[in-house]
């Protein structure tokens, strides 16, 4: 009976130190006026790319955000206000512009009250230069006149800083189409300029227009400020193909806004074929099915029979497909 009234007591003590041992690390948590960035922010990040920032907050219910160049920066890149309520622990997604000129190393900033002070912390980010990019909208192409749904353009190469390309089905019924740098609002357009190809960078510039009707490689230097349209039919050629290397076996399509791909079955016999526009070699495509590149490879077919071949011009990448029946 002794034995168990004291490992009774002992039991008791044991709980007794756990609890205010407890109560105090918890005590010291909620009297702590605390705003932290969480470490697993980003430490780079191109100009002008949505900035996601992560925060500990404890005690805190409002705090300022800021980009700043160093600390001892009296003027800030960006500022926004944060507001929580109670504690937590969030991730916040800012806005910045695509401002060349953060390139470098730079600061995120965090200002908050705590018992009187004003406090300060700091973590470092780089900011790296951003891919140049341009789009494409209007109602005479499938992304209508919504700035938002407008169509990214690619590089005309990759040495290309401001020459961009796409190949998009144009309709001469749809009001034309604009050249955007962004794909936010109507900032900074290109519309039409005063000489044939030119382009105008302002709000009040007309409509770009196609002759006709058709599948256009659409071209544009925003430097220059020119563009071209080069209306193209596809075909395959070469020795795998009905019409060998001498002659183009055309492939058909639907004729649609907001369409890129283009069909043909064909007979084939074991050898090579390449993709090419207009029955000439000024436009041509090759090497891998997936990423196909002008003046690419050839595409080896093994055995002969019929196939369905599929080119896709979309403007996220040029790829086909080549399926045996």
């Amino acid at each position: 009976m002794k034995l168990n009234i004291k490992n009774s007591l002992l039991a008791i003590v044991g709980l007794s130190i756990l609890f205010f041992a407890s109560c105090k690390k918890v005590e010291h948590g909620i009297d702590e006026q605390v705003v932290s960035i969480n470490q697993g922010t980003t430490s780079s990040i191109q100009v002008g790319k949505p900035l996601k920032v992560g925060f500990i907050s404890n005690m805190v219910s409002d705090f300022e955000f800021a980009v700043v160049k160093d600390s001892s920066s009296s003027e800030a890149l960006f500022t926004e206000q944060v507001n929580l309520e109670g504690n937590k622990i969030v991730e916040k997604e800012f806005d910045l512009k695509s401002n060349d000129t953060w390139v470098g190393d730079a600061l995120l900033k965090i200002t908050y009250q705590a018992n009187g002070q004003t406090v300060s912390k700091f973590k470092a980010i780089t900011f790296t230069e951003s891919n140049p990019v341009m789009y494409i909208v209007g109602g005479s192409i499938g992304a209508g006149w919504s700035p938002e749904l407008s169509v990214a353009m690619k590089l005309q190469n990759a040495d290309s800083k401001t020459k961009f390309e796409i190949y998009e089905y144009i309709d001469v019924t749809g009001g034309g189409f604009k050249f955007l740098p962004t794909n936010i609002n109507w900032d900074g357009a290109f519309g039409k300029g005063a000489a044939a190809g030119s382009l105008l960078q302002d709000g009040g510039a007309g409509n770009l227009e196609a002759a006709s009707s058709g599948f256009y490689r659409i071209r544009m230097d925003a430097e220059a400020l020119t563009y071209e349209l080069l209306k193209t039919s596809w075909a395959i050629v070469g020795s795998a193909t009905p019409g060998g290397w001498e002659a183009d076996t055309d492939m058909s399509f639907s004729n649609s806004k907001g369409t890129y791909v283009w069909k043909v079955k064909a007979n084939l016999t074991a050898g090579e074929l390449k993709f090419r526009a207009n029955d000439a070699w000024d436009i041509n495509l090759g090497g891998s099915l997936t990423e196909l590149t002008q003046d690419g490879p050839n595409l080896a077919i093994a055995a002969p029979g019929v196939y369905d071949i599929e080119l896709s011009l979309h403007p996220s990448g040029y790829t086909a497909k080549i399926t045996k029946n």
